[in-house]
């Protein structure tokens, strides 16, 4: 909707400052009144700079001082709408965040410019003589002479990385600036501030195409070849293609003169960069009869459809029972009414597989998003979706606001997942937007899971919101893997570096003498985990991060997952010159070496963040293991979830402890989703599967549970505890992590936060709304900053809010000090 008389824009810049998250009012000019709707992207006078903003309103009052007029249009068309905006808003609102940091989620991939100054030469500084200049100012010397080479003018930083460089860093920034300074007094240069082009935009190519239906093509490429053979050879060329054909594959020097002749045209083309994302595996085309329970929630899901109004159901299958069909018939059904879906899963692993299947079912229907995919792509993939091209998204965190267009229903795989809570500001939980958005688009809210999230399920048996629905067994009554617990505590490791027991070893032999795959699962990636002297017990660390590197064979290198710090193996201890430097702990990579070594005619594939770097790796490695080639694939969690590879009937976990006791009140509940998880991947077809789950702790109530296939179980178990302490579902939280490079900084201000929190009426573990700590957070050093944390609890999201928005303005500007508010936290570390 443009503006249609409205006379005054509110203009959200793009500008990072706490102080600006506000839309400044701008004026329309009159040849931009027609054009400019909410949504619209613009370029705008701020202060002395021009710089980029959103249009989000219009008003028609006039704020009491001499307005400034919007310059240009930046895109065409307005990068959002209203109820794009309005989801926006609500994600600030919830989490705490800026409008600005909510409104780069639902903008296209690759929109943000960069702000740049030039300086650029008057006539009076073209007139000035550098050498009159050099004896008095010798910077504003070096200054004229730079610009005159380039020209007159230059962009600021490269004219500051230039001086910078001539000295070899003698001289400061703010010393140009003076000097730019003064001679914008004299007149001699003047700065001018404005933004760049885009990230990502459109690509274009230059085709050629033949002109003329009613030429005799034949005969006039026989008159040509006399005289001129490599013309002759391109209208071959293009008349035996279908369109027209890039000006690269074809001789420019002839083309030019073809173009002389008037026999063809070279035209501007747009390409469209489609994502290569092959499926794994053949997958049905045709939709199959669904079983009795799938019916059921199929028909729940079309009575919504057809009247047209909001429903959310979470859908409880255990593993291999069924659900993608579920979801791929209920998108069919929001199709039917003309609508559109968007289907987030949470790792990027798991996209070649549900591309496969929605791909043989819906064709070109489909569209990616997640951040796996090059710039140009996901722009390419948002622009298909916003023009209605593409009226089914699949994708990561990201896609839940992609622009469809009257979307119908909304599916969540694997709801449970750790994955949907994006860990960067604005600190979402995407399945609260997902059931946001379902309830403003009176949309269908799809989620499904073998193992729900606590809440999640309470929320269902309660009515809160959510409907329970089931799906009890395997498809085709196929039986659940036997899970067997091995206990670590009495069973003597075998094999080369003692990571097998003996029963997991023989497992293994057996599979690959049946010609059958296995699964290895540990959840650390590395070679060692830790490097170690034996003489005085010194650990390797990272120095800005307080944690121990990690040793990968492969770069024989020490490596921090958290900063990508890394350092060569010592030869020598650093602190006591000892010799005795050891490798400890395991990860995928010492694994696979160990699985080679005592398995040498096996082939062995690896899944983990290391061997993903590329881009496609995911789909590589899992149509090579899907195609047979690799008869064992060691991964992470990335590979727990969601794969459906019939020929896997022996899935190891080599150490179920890996997390159990991770500082985290969810710890429990994480430990027994991914057993059941990564259980689920044996037995899925006609072969039976077992499962074998190396532990110390084999009494623990989550590895027990995850034994017996027993989620209700586990859930009792847990929601019991969660009463008990105050944690979601009982209560709503938030924490606060307050990090500086300088640790007495940071614990300062924590501890003024808890004395502000006590004057504003909330105490330490007392009264509905409470807080625990400040304390050292358990990764207490992370890229060089020192953190503390505090974790607010209150009964409803409403009481969370005042106490975290009142706490943020009593402390008002922390200085280096940074307050990080992460609502619905998923990560305590």
């Amino acid at each position: 909707m443009l503006c249609s008389g409205e006379t005054y824009a509110q203009v959200l810049v793009a500008y990072s400052a706490r102080d600006v998250d506000r839309p400044f009012t701008y004026q329309i000019p009159p040849k931009l009144a027609a054009k400019i709707a909410v949504g619209s992207h613009v370029l705008v006078p701020f202060g002395r700079q021009k710089v980029a903003g959103d249009v989000v309103g219009f008003t028609t009052t006039a704020p009491a001082v001499r307005l400034k007029s919007i310059i240009s249009l930046l895109a065409e068309t307005p990068v959002f709408d209203r109820e794009q905006l309005a989801l926006a808003r609500w994600v600030a609102d919830r989490y705490c965040c800026s409008l600005r940091e909510a409104l780069r989620c639902i903008t296209p991939p690759g929109l943000s410019r960069r702000r740049f100054a030039n300086v650029a030469l008057t006539d009076e500084g073209r007139a000035a003589q550098v050498a009159d200049q050099l004896a008095r100012a010798p910077r504003q010397a070096q200054i004229l002479s730079l610009l005159e080479a380039a020209g007159g003018q230059m962009d600021l930083d490269n004219l500051v990385r230039m001086i910078w460089q001539s000295v070899d860093g003698k001289v400061s920034r703010s010393a140009v600036l003076s000097a730019l300074r003064s001679m914008e007094k004299k007149g001699l240069v003047v700065r001018e501030a404005g933004v760049g082009r885009p990230g990502t935009s459109q690509r274009m190519q230059l085709v050629v195409e033949l002109c003329g239906d009613d030429q005799d093509w034949d005969e006039l490429i026989a008159t040509v070849a006399e005289r001129a053979p490599r013309q002759a050879e391109v209208l071959r060329t293009l008349t035996a293609a279908d369109a027209a054909v890039p000006l690269a594959q074809l001789s420019s020097n002839a083309v030019k003169g073809l173009t002389k002749k008037g026999l063809v045209n070279v035209v501007a083309e747009r390409v469209q960069r489609l994502p290569d994302e092959p499926g794994l595996g053949n997958a049905d085309k045709e939709a199959l009869r669904p079983t009795d329970a799938q019916s059921k929630m199929l028909d729940r899901v079309a009575k919504a459809l057809a009247a047209g109004c909001h429903d959310a159901l979470l859908l409880h299958g255990v593993t291999a029972s069924g659900k993608t069909e579920v979801y791929l018939q209920a998108i069919e059904a929001a199709l039917s009414y003309g609508r559109s879906a968007i289907v987030l899963v949470p790792e990027i692993a798991l996209t070649p597989q549900m591309v496969g299947r929605f791909r043989a079912r819906f064709g070109d229907r489909l569209a990616l998003l997640h951040s796996a995919l090059g710039a140009g792509e996901r722009y390419d993939e948002w622009e298909r979706i916003q023009r209605g091209e593409a009226d089914i998204v699949i994708g990561a965190r990201s896609a839940i606001f992609a622009p469809c267009r009257d979307l119908g229903i909304i599916v969540v795989d694997e709801e449970h997942e750790r994955a949907y809570k994006q860990e960067s500001a604005p600190r979402y939980q995407t399945t609260a937007v997902a059931a946001e958005r379902a309830r403003r688009s009176d949309a269908v809210l799809l989620m499904g899971s073998a193992t729900p999230s606590v809440e999640a399920y309470f929320r269902a048996l309660s009515g809160e919101g959510l409907a329970l629905m089931t799906l009890p067994e395997r498809i085709e009554s196929r039986p659940l893997p036997r899970v067997e617990i091995i206990d670590l505590r009495s069973e003597t490791l075998m094999g080369k570096g003692g990571t097998f027991s003996q029963m997991m070893l023989e497992a293994i032999e057996d599979r690959l003498a049946r010609s059958e795959q296995v699964i290895l699962f540990l959840n650390r990636r590395g070679f060692a985990t830790f490097v170690m002297c034996r003489e005085c017990g010194y650990t390797l660390r990272c120095p800005d991060c307080a944690v121990s590197l990690t040793y990968h064979h492969a770069s024989r290198r020490m490596r921090c997952h958290h900063c990508d710090y890394n350092i060569s193996v010592p030869d020598i201890c650093p602190n006591c010159q000892g010799y005795d430097i050891g490798f400890h702990g395991l990860g995928t990579e010492r694994v696979v070496d160990q699985v080679e070594r005592e398995f040498p005619a096996a082939v062995v594939a690896r899944m983990d963040r290391d061997t993903v770097r590329y881009k496609g790796a995911h789909g590589e490695i899992l149509r090579a293991f899907a195609r047979g080639d690799a008869n064992i694939l060691v991964g992470t969690q990335m590979i727990a979830k969601g794969l459906d590879l019939p020929n896997v009937t022996l899935v190891g976990v080599l150490n179920a402890d890996v997390g159990l006791y991770h500082p985290d009140f969810r710890a429990a509940e994480h430990t027994f989703q991914l057993l059941t998880q990564v259980a689920g991947r044996a037995g899925r077809a006609d072969k039976p599967g077992e499962v074998l789950v190396q532990t110390y702790n084999p009494d623990h109530y989550a590895i027990v549970m995850a034994q017996g296939h027993d989620y209700l179980g586990f859930y009792q178990r847990e929601i019991a505890a969660r009463r008990e302490n105050r944690y979601p579902p009982f209560a709503e939280l938030a924490n606060l992590v307050f990090s500086d490079a300088d640790g007495d900084k940071a614990v300062g201000t924590a501890r003024r936060a808890a004395v502000c929190l006590q004057e504003m009426g909330v105490f330490h573990k007392k009264g509905d709304t409470q807080f625990l700590g400040p304390a050292r957070a358990p990764l207490y050093k992370l890229r060089g900053r020192y953190r503390y944390q505090m974790l607010l609890k209150a009964p409803d999201m409403a009481s969370l809010h005042q106490t975290v928005r009142g706490l943020l303005e009593v402390l008002g500007d922390t200085g280096s000090t940074q307050v990080i508010c992460d609502i619905e936290p998923v990560d305590m570390m």
